[in-house]
């Protein structure tokens, strides 16, 4: 049987980076990714970052490159979602290879201890006396991989939240779900014919709502008969709360321009605070036919597409058969969550503001060895940004080193 130093799942900004800090390390190790690399930020590739390129690039990954003559981005550039893949992403892949081997197409199915049941020797650091397991499904075929230490970097974009009341279900929404956009789309751009001329119910209102309420008032303006209703569960005199002297520009940009939308839409357009998706019906039309509570009061309404922009949250499955100590709000590792919470106070949670609140005691786990790293260490909280994912990679590989092999201190930058 043969056990790798680390399996890292996923293979997008986080996974990438710490496939980067074992290459530089010397660490054995092998990336599992259910689909291509980078794939979800492919997804959203027209959306400009609201930070630059320094905060988006880990330490690991530029030092690789660099040590290649890679050409890369100005530190202060803002990238589109696509730049960022093909001339960072991308490219760190390829000088990933070299040492680790990355496997596309192979769905990490369930992560557990190779001679250990979830509720033996509990909190007992012999849980690390056996190897992690990994049941992977991959062309087909179930194979297996052991590995003596776990990062889950798999994040929580191909997880979306429920529409519904209180985060569940609304009455039709199994039923409608692939008919629905839980991503963001692209009204501008390469779905301009799915939303020109159309009535589109938006749901949600962070910032990806905003993006899309952004978009669709411009396509309004010059293609008529487009509008849409933007409904946002919060009472609040503004979708989006400002951040006070925020550090991104281009968030606070995003959020002025998506509260004026708010407040002076273009015709046959709305904004409705205090709504909620009560029910949607597919109708024959290929529309939906919905019931939106607003305010206390019932409306039944026909919409031609929905977007629901209402956030993603951690697929727990992969780790049943750990010991992993979730928060009961977030659905997070608790530690992050617990870290997340004390910076937080009465403001919004950004975690550029707490950088200082996180660092390599959060993601201790139970379950020594293994660690949720990323977006989806922040469970359902969306507050996420891609340097936390980079420092969080660094301070596993220290948390690592303090138990296991001295060369793995190199990969955190030490």
């Amino acid at each position: 049987m043969r056990v790798a130093d680390l399996a890292i799942i996923g293979a997008g900004p986080t996974g990438l980076e710490a496939a980067a800090g074992a290459a530089r390390a010397g660490v054995s190790a092998v990336v599992i990714e259910a689909g291509a690399v980078a794939q979800h930020v492919h997804t959203w590739r027209w959306v400009r970052l609201f930070s630059p390129f320094e905060l988006n690039a880990g330490p690991a990954g530029l030092g690789l490159l660099r040590g290649r003559g890679v050409r890369l981005p100005a530190p202060e550039a803002i990238l589109t979602g696509e730049e960022l893949r093909t001339r960072y992403l991308l490219p760190l892949a390829a000088a990933v290879r070299s040492s680790i081997e990355i496997r596309e197409g192979a769905r990490v199915r369930d992560v557990a201890r190779a001679d250990r049941l979830k509720g033996e020797a509990l909190g007992s650091v012999s849980r690390a006396d056996r190897p992690f397991r990994l049941l992977v499904d991959e062309n087909g075929a179930e194979t297996e991989v052991f590995a003596r230490a776990v990062f889950d970097c798999s994040g929580t974009w191909g997880q979306p939240s429920w529409a519904g009341p209180g985060g569940a279900p609304a009455r039709g929404e199994h039923a409608a779900r692939r008919a629905i956009e839980y991503h963001l789309p692209d009204p501008l751009g390469a779905q301009r014919d799915r939303y020109a001329g159309r009535r589109t119910l938006l749901l949600g209102a962070g910032h990806s709502a905003a993006t899309t309420a952004v978009a669709l008032a411009a396509l309004a303006r010059v293609i008529p008969g487009t509008r849409f209703t933007w409904a946002s569960r919060r009472v609040s005199d503004v979708p989006l709360r400002p951040i006070d002297e925020d550090p991104l520009p281009e968030r606070a940009e995003l959020t002025r321009r998506a509260n004026a939308v708010a407040a002076g839409p273009p015709p046959g357009c709305a904004w409705l605070p205090a709504a909620r998706l009560l029910a949607v019906t597919r109708t024959a039309g290929q529309g939906f036919d919905v019931e939106l509570e607003v305010a206390g009061t019932v409306r039944h309404d026909h919409f031609d597409r929905i977007v629901a922009s209402v956030g993603y949250e951690p697929d727990d499955r992969l780790y049943r058969q750990l010991q992993v100590h979730t928060c009961y709000a977030s659905l997070g590792p608790m530690g992050v969550s617990a870290a997340l919470l004390a910076a937080r106070g009465d403001g919004p949670a950004d975690c550029l503001l707490a950088e200082d609140a996180l660092g390599p005691e959060a993601l201790r786990s139970p379950e020594p060895g293994f660690f949720i790293l990323g977006a989806k260490s922040f469970g359902k909280n969306s507050a996420f940004l891609m340097r936390t994912g980079y420092e969080q990679v660094a301070d596993a590989f220290f948390l690592l080193d303090r138990r296991a092999s001295p060369a793995a201190r190199s990969a955190s930058g030490g």
